[in-house]
């Protein structure tokens, strides 16, 4: 059994984010939440959510197994896309910079002799409903509706009476121009 919780896009250098991680790889799941909080380093906090992460996704996953029983298999730091940034310089002039960001890939796995079953999700069935198929719209006993619909084609009969009148008026105006 093994469990994966990724993290991508981290605004945190590869380097830095690295420390941590060499910090708790290996560790039991108590332990490493345990010593997170202690290390001081801006990417701990961030390490503390993935590591709860993956315990969740263990825990949704797999049945019989529990937050001590848990090991950090591995975790990977990789280089995510910099972003470009400029730093005005005297004479008018700028320099470029790079803000580093990283991904990070963190696996968890049972400790020996821990029986860990696969959970069986159940699927609700999903009514569906046949779009192709035109239905006539069935017509409402209800007033409301009654006089809403009523509006509706009064308002369009006005409408069509404006179109006729501004036809009238283009034909005058082109014959008037002959």
């Amino acid at each position: 059994m093994e469990v994966k919780a990724k993290l991508k896009n981290t605004r945190i250098s590869p380097k830095k984010m690295r420390l941590v991680a060499d910090a708790i790889r290996g560790l039991a799941v108590p332990t490493a939440l345990d010593k997170l909080p202690i290390i001081n380093k801006k990417s701990a906090p961030v390490f503390e959510k993935l590591v709860k992460s993956a315990v969740a996704n263990v825990m949704d996953r797999y049945d019989g197994v529990k937050e001590e029983d848990l090991i950090i298999k591995s975790v990977f730091v990789n280089k995510a896309m910099d972003l470009k940034r400029w730093k005005p310089a005297a004479f008018g002039r700028a320099h470029p910079f790079r803000k580093h960001g990283s991904h990070v890939e963190l696996s968890l796995t049972a400790k020996e002799g821990v029986k860990a079953t696969p959970r069986v999700k159940k699927q609700a069935e999903v009514e569906t409903v046949d779009l192709t198929k035109k239905e006539k719209p069935a017509e409402s006993t209800d007033k409301k509706t009654a006089k809403k619909t009523e509006k509706k084609t009064t308002t369009k009969k006005v409408e069509k009476k404006d179109n006729k009148k501004d036809d009238k008026k283009k034909d005058k105006v082109k014959e008037d121009k002959k």
